[in-house]
């Protein structure tokens, strides 16, 4: 009997171990901060609006497009190939900085178009088909001139305001960071200053118009959200930025 009072003793000695060991562990873990998650970080690179390999590929376009085209030189379109291939190349494995992430589409499209045209001009070339390789030398700089036309920005201030408006709607509205939002809010209500001055090019005046009422909505859609970010309500806030990247597109597609 006594040797069984000894074994119970033990055993709530040992239990009462046990608990206040996993007690005092629970309360260092309790006291220990909870380290933030870490920025994402937004690179130059990612802000701008460039493809290297597309810059590159202009080095056989310029003389194919203005000299061996307009010469009718067989043999120099004939001896560029192989430099117009290795750039193609090169430029079908380029990617898309982030910023031009919504031109994906149009890109993938006239970089088919571009691939296409220089595999018939190789296909002329090698029959010998002069007229035909005139033709697709001409389409070849066709699709190079599409693809400039798809990244390059036609107004130098809309793609100012694009590069704040990446930085909200990509990063800091998800991640709900609200100083950096606030930030990034004073700097969009800048750069719509400059925006509203803005005269179309004259291949697109007849869009003025449409094009100063997107920019006055946007502007609208900015200034409210400049309002609500002082009341830091994230519900709220994150509605208003869909209100003002929503604003941004209709005033971009005024250029489509």
């Amino acid at each position: 009997m006594e040797r069984i009072k000894i074994t119970l003793l033990i055993g709530v000695v040992i239990l009462s171990f046990i608990s206040s060991t996993a007690c005092r562990k629970a309360r260092v873990e309790e006291a220990e901060p909870v380290p933030e998650p870490a920025k994402a970080e937004i690179s130059q690179e990612e802000l701008t609006a460039a493809v290297p390999e597309l810059r590159e590929l202009h080095e056989v376009v310029y003389p194919l497009w203005h000299n061996a085209f307009p010469e009718k030189d067989y043999e120099l379109i004939k001896e560029l190939l192989p430099q117009a291939e290795e750039l193609t190349t090169k430029l079908d494995a380029a990617d898309l900085p982030g910023i031009l992430r919504d031109k994906q589409q149009a890109w993938d499209e006239n970089k088919a178009f571009l691939k296409d045209s220089l595999l018939k001009l190789k296909e002329a070339s090698q029959a010998g088909n002069e007229q035909e390789m005139l033709n697709q030398t001409e389409a070849f700089h066709s699709g190079f001139e599409r693809l400039v036309r798809t990244i390059r920005p036609v107004v130098s201030e809309l793609d100012d305001f694009h590069k704040e408006m990446y930085k909200l709607y990509h990063y800091h509205a998800p991640q709900y960071d609200i100083e950096e939002i606030r930030a990034v809010v004073l700097a969009m209500q800048e750069k719509i200053v400059p925006l509203k001055e803005v005269t179309m090019p004259a291949r697109l005046a007849e869009r003025q118009d449409d094009f100063d009422r997107a920019v006055e909505e946007l502007e609208t859609a900015v200034r409210e959200l400049a309002e609500v970010v002082q009341k830091d309500d994230k519900d709220l806030v994150l509605q208003v930025v869909e209100k003002v990247h929503t604003a941004y597109q209709n005033t971009e597609k005024i250029f489509d």
